[in-house]
């Protein structure tokens, strides 16, 4: 199984690399938004959480 990060390259190596058909351009880009979507609410998540813990003494 993929994680989300690996997903994302993979998506983006193939968009860059591939003779896709419209459709499957169309499926890839739409799926590469979607993780990235995503990605973004766990990364701010991330930092929301991160920026509540105190520093260490």
């Amino acid at each position: 199984m993929l994680t989300s990060y690996d997903e994302i390259h993979q998506l983006r190596a193939e968009l860059a690399a591939c003779n896709l058909t419209p459709s499957e351009r169309a499926a890839a880009q739409a799926e590469l938004d979607k993780l990235l979507a995503e990605q973004a609410v766990l990364d701010r998540q991330f930092d929301a959480a991160v920026s509540e813990k105190e520093p260490p003494s």
